[in-house]
C-alpha cells in the first residue's frame, strides 16, 4: 500500500451492524420458538402464517450469520487497509445478505396478513390482505431482478472487472424510494388492523391495552422502515465495505422487529400471568359471565349472524348470536371464570379462529 494514498484513520463500523442486530436476533430466534411451542401443544394446530414466520427466521439467522462473516473479513473498515482476498469474500457475504434480506421481508408481512384472514371475512377485509400480499409480492420480485441485473457482469459485486455496465444509480434510487414508502404504508396497515377487532372485545380495559401493546411492534417496525430511508442519499457513495453498514443495519432491524411483531401475540397468556401476579390484573376483572365474546353493541347489523351456545354448571344453555364476519379473542390459559363450560375459542392473540356459521359450529383446539 502506498502511504502518499493513505485515506486517513482507518474505520470500524461493523459492531454498530453487530451488537444491535444479535441482540433482536436473540430475541426473535425466541419468540419464534415460543409461538411454534404453543401452536403444537396439546395438539398441533399450524398454519401457514407459523410455517412462513419460521422459514422468515431462519433466512434471518442465516442474514446475521453472513454479516458476521463479512465483519470477520473486512466489512466496515476502509478498503484501504483490507487485503483483496478478504474484500472479495466480505462483498460475497453482502450480496448474499442483502438476497436473503430481499426474500425475507415478503414472508414476514406474508406471515402476518395469512394471520389476520382467521379474524375477518368481509369482502374489505380479505381483499385488503390479499392485496397486500399481491403488492408484497411483486416488490420483492423486482427487488431479486434488481439484485442479480443491476450489474453486469455479476461478479463484478465482489470482484474488479475491467468492464461494468450497470443501471442509472438515480433509477435504483427512485425505485428504493417507492417501495419504501408502500412498506411504511403496509406496516402500518398491517398493524393497525387488529385494534377494530381490538376495540370490539368485551374484556376489561387493561386487557385490552395488554392485547395492544402485544400488537403494536408492527408500528415500531413502520418507524424503522422510515428511520431507513434517511440512509438512501449514501448509496453507492463512498467506500463499498464502510458506508454500507449503517443501511444494512437499519434494513435488518427493519427485518427483525416484523419477526418479533408476528411472534409478540403469543406472550398474552404469560404476560397475564406475569401481570396477575403483579396485581396490575385482578382476578376479579378477568372474571366473567362469559368468555370475551364480541360486544354485540360493536356488531354490523346487516352482517350475518351464527350461534355459540354456553352450558353452565347446572346444564342449562345460553345461546348468544354471534357475527360470523367477527372474530373472538379467548381467554388464557389460566383463566379464573368458573362459570360453567363452554367451547374455548381461539383468539387473535394466540393466532386462532371460531367461526360460526348459521347452526353449524367448528370448533378448532387451542393451546
Amino acid at each position: 500500500m502506498d502511504p502518499s494514498l493513505s485515506p486517513g484513520l482507518d474505520t470500524r463500523f461493523a459492531p454498530t451492524y453487530l451488537i444491535p442486530c444479535g441482540v433482536l436476533a436473540g430475541l426473535a430466534l425466541g419468540l419464534c420458538v415460543t409461538r411454534i411451542y404453543t401452536r403444537s401443544r396439546p395438539v398441533p394446530h399450524l398454519a401457514l402464517d407459523d410455517y412462513l414466520v419460521v422459514v422468515a427466521e431462519i433466512f434471518s439467522l442465516a442474514g446475521y450469520c453472513l454479516g458476521c462473516a463479512a465483519a470477520s473479513h473486512g466489512w466496515g473498515h476502509l478498503s484501504y487497509y483490507i487485503p483483496a482476498e478478504d474484500q472479495k469474500i466480505a462483498f460475497k457475504c453482502l450480496f448474499a445478505l442483502e438476497l436473503i434480506w430481499v426474500l425475507t421481508i415478503p414472508l414476514i408481512r406474508i406471515s402476518v396478513a395469512c394471520s389476520l384472514m382467521r379474524f375477518g371475512n368481509s369482502r374489505l377485509w380479505m381483499g385488503t390482505l390479499y392485496a397486500l400480499i399481491a403488492i408484497q409480492s411483486i416488490i420483492s420480485t423486482g427487488w431479486v431482478i434488481l439484485q442479480f441485473f443491476n450489474c453486469k457482469p455479476l461478479r463484478s459485486f465482489w470482484e474488479p472487472v475491467s468492464t461494468i455496465k450497470c443501471w442509472p444509480r438515480d433509477a435504483t434510487l427512485i425505485y428504493g424510494w417507492f417501495t419504501a414508502c408502500v412498506f411504511i404504508l403496509m406496516d402500518f396497515t398491517l398493524a393497525t388492523m387488529p385494534l377494530k377487532l381490538i376495540r370490539t372485545l368485551n374484556r376489561p380495559l387493561r386487557e385490552k391495552i395488554l392485547i395492544g401493546c402485544l400488537m403494536a411492534m408492527g408500528l415500531v417496525a413502520t418507524i424503522i422502515a422510515g428511520i431507513k430511508t434517511k440512509t438512501f442519499k449514501n448509496v453507492y457513495m463512498g467506500d463499498p465495505l464502510s458506508t454500507t453498514v449503517d443501511s444494512s443495519m437499519w434494513a435488518k432491524l427493519e427485518e427483525l422487529v416484523g419477526i418479533i411483531a408476528a411472534c409478540m401475540p403469543c406472550l398474552k397468556a404469560p404476560a397475564e400471568k406475569l401481570l396477575r401476579r403483579a396485581g396490575i390484573l385482578s382476578d376479579h376483572e378477568d372474571s366473567m359471565s362469559m368468555p370475551s365474546f364480541v360486544d354485540p353493541r360493536h356488531l354490523n347489523g346487516n352482517a350475518p349472524l351464527g350461534t355459540v351456545t354456553h352450558v353452565d354448571a347446572s346444564g342449562s344453555t345460553q345461546t348468544v348470536d354471534v357475527g360470523s364476519q367477527q372474530s373472538i379473542l379467548g381467554r388464557s390459559k389460566d383463566s379464573k371464570w368458573t362459570g360453567g363450560s363452554v367451547t374455548r375459542v381461539k383468539s387473535l392473540a394466540d393466532s386462532g379462529s371460531f367461526r360460526t356459521d348459521g347452526t353449524e359450529r367448528r370448533r378448532e383446539l387451542d393451546v
